[in-house]
């Protein structure tokens, strides 16, 4: 998401899948944030897992692809500032 803050992130490779986590903070609203994820990931063929969509006041979303590719991200907003996590477990070619 342009404008973010990287605070950590890891790949770790395993077997066929890689996991991939990133926390990043940036000034907007969690709805944005869920706004520029949703777009990009849906663009990348994953599809939103239907749901709730909050857990107390954190924002969740999960994601799904092919055969067991999974993302979730996760949004907490305080003081004008979107906290966000994302994990995922991807097949390693299509890490971006």
């Amino acid at each position: 998401m342009p404008n973010t803050s990287v605070r950590s992130s890891s790949v770790d490779k395993k077997d066929a899948l890689t996991n991939v986590a990133l926390v990043g903070t940036v000034k907007a609203p969690p709805e944005g944030v869920v706004d520029y994820y949703k777009a990009s990931l849906e663009a990348q063929g994953f599809k939103l897992v239907p749901g709730p969509e909050a857990v107390g006041n954190v924002t969740s979303l999960d994601f799904i692809r092919g055969d067991g590719e999974t993302v979730n991200v996760s949004i907490r907003q305080k003081e004008g500032v979107s906290t966000f996590t994302i994990g995922a477990n991807v097949a390693a070619g299509s890490v971006k």
